[in-house]
């Protein structure tokens, strides 16, 4: 799935029970999104709509799916947040979040490889 390329709405995230609950359930480790609404009495539909609303945001990945004896799929979601910062600027409240960055992590890792490996012609 693409992440949204525009700023987040902090405003909403602050606002939103739900979404708090699902980033902080999803923080602590991969749940999915029924263990989640059991766990917070979201409603299920809700859960589901938030989920896609936080993965649309980057805030949230899927960490792995499984499959029921029913072949019925089940996704594990995780918090893509590091950490989030809330405070007051010029009398206006703010908020920064720190996203974890998995595919910087993951291009680091390509690059290093290639630089490592001789290329044809390379003196």
């Amino acid at each position: 799935m693409e992440k949204n390329e525009e700023p987040i709405d902090a405003t909403q995230l602050l606002m939103d029970q739900d979404i708090e609950k699902i980033l902080i359930g999803t923080y602590q480790g991969a749940r999915s999104a029924l263990e989640l609404s059991e766990m917070y009495g979201i409603p299920t539909a809700t859960c589901f709509r938030k989920i896609k609303q936080l993965r649309s945001m980057g805030l949230l990945e899927v960490k792995e799916t499984a499959y029921t004896s029913r072949g019925k799929k089940v996704d594990y979601y995780s918090a893509n947040l590091e950490n989030a910062y809330v405070y007051y600027d010029s009398g206006k409240l703010k908020v920064r979040f720190k996203v974890v960055l998995q595919m910087a992590n993951d291009f680091r890792r390509r690059y290093e490889q290639f630089a490592d490996k001789p290329s044809i012609g390379r003196k």
